[in-house]
Order: C-alpha cells, then structure tokens, then sequence
C-alpha cells in the first residue's frame, strides 16, 4: 500500500505543473480601463506563451462597431495597426488565441480614448471622425460615461478538466492495485 502511495504522489508531482499552469494575458498596451490621450496607432497584447496561428484580437467602439486593424503575431505577442484614427469613446478588445499547449483561451477587456480636440492628427494620418456623443456634444446635451469597466475575463475550463481527469485516474489506479494486493492476500 505504501508502493502505491508513493506512486501516486510521484506521479502528481510530475504532472502537477502542466495542471496548473494558465495561459493568460500578461500586458497589453492600451492596458484594461486606460485613458489613450493621444491618438492611438497601435495595439500590443503580450501573453504568457508562445501564439499559435488562428490567434487574432478585435477592437468594438461603444455601438458594437468593429475597428478595421491588422493584427500581426510574435512569439508571444500580437500587435494591431490601425487603419485610421479612432474617435473618443469607451473600446472593447476581445482577443482569442491558441497558446502552445494548442488550448484555445479568449478574453476581453475595454480602454477609453480621449484625444483633446486641440491636438493636430500626426502627419499621414486621417483626423478622427467624431463619435455620436461628440456630434451630441455640440447640441447641449451630453451622455453620461459607463465608469464601470469590466475587468479581463479569461474563458477556458481546460485546467479544471485536466484536474478532474488526472483525480479519476489516480482513483481509478489506487482501486485497482488495492483490488489486485486484496486478491494476492486472498
């Protein structure tokens, strides 16, 4: 009984790091509930392990609109060239990737931007086309801003179903040889 103990606990010691490690979003750049002051250009989403192909990230406006961008990936980064300039308002960056373990993980996060209307758009650059509430603006009437950002979701139950399964079969392993040691004292 103490063999099949041992066993055990060897066995979760060398599986136990492939369980419980997450494939997560390190940093991103405009990061979750940022204020972009100056006109953005483009986006850098760093995870924690190399990207496979088929890993991509869209940007929403507040209306659910997309954002044209080109996302290009690096190791363990993906990084998004806008087409134009944005205008102000609340953004929503929802990412999917497929890390190296080939699990897909997916995500979302938002960032505001505020470009003052002072500031001159880079040389080469379209000017940003106002937003409805910008449009909004000018009449007198003014919506009031969501300050209650969602904080970054991951979805993925792939380590929890990894753990169930290493559990069933360590049960399923410790039955067994207890059943096989009771039938040789049999």
């Amino acid at each position: 009984m103490k063999k099949v103990v041992l066993f055990l606990l060897f066995f979760l010691s060398l599986t136990s790091s492939a369980v419980f490690a997450h494939t997560a979003l390190e940093s991103a750049n405009p990061a979750e509930g940022d204020v972009v002051t100056e006109e953005l250009q483009e986006m850098v989403l760093e995870f924690n392990t190399d990207l496979e192909q088929g890993s991509s990230f869209t940007v929403e406006d507040e209306r659910g609109q997309e954002v044209p961008i080109g996302v290009e990936i690096g190791g363990q980064s993906m990084t998004g060239t806008l087409g134009a300039a944005i205008a102000n308002g609340t953004y929503t960056v929802n990412w999917e990737i497929i890390g190296a373990d080939g699990h897909p993980i997916e995500g979302t996060y938002t960032f505001t931007q505020e470009v003052s209307k002072d500031s001159v758009p880079s040389e080469g650059t379209e000017e940003a086309v106002p937003s409805e509430d910008e449009s909004a603006d000018q009449g007198g009437t003014e919506e009031p801003q969501n300050e209650n950002l969602a904080a970054p979701q991951e979805t993925t139950n792939a380590p929890y179903v990894m753990v169930i399964v290493l559990i069933v079969l360590a049960v399923i392993a410790v039955g067994t040889l207890m059943w096989v040691s009771n039938k040789r004292g049999s």
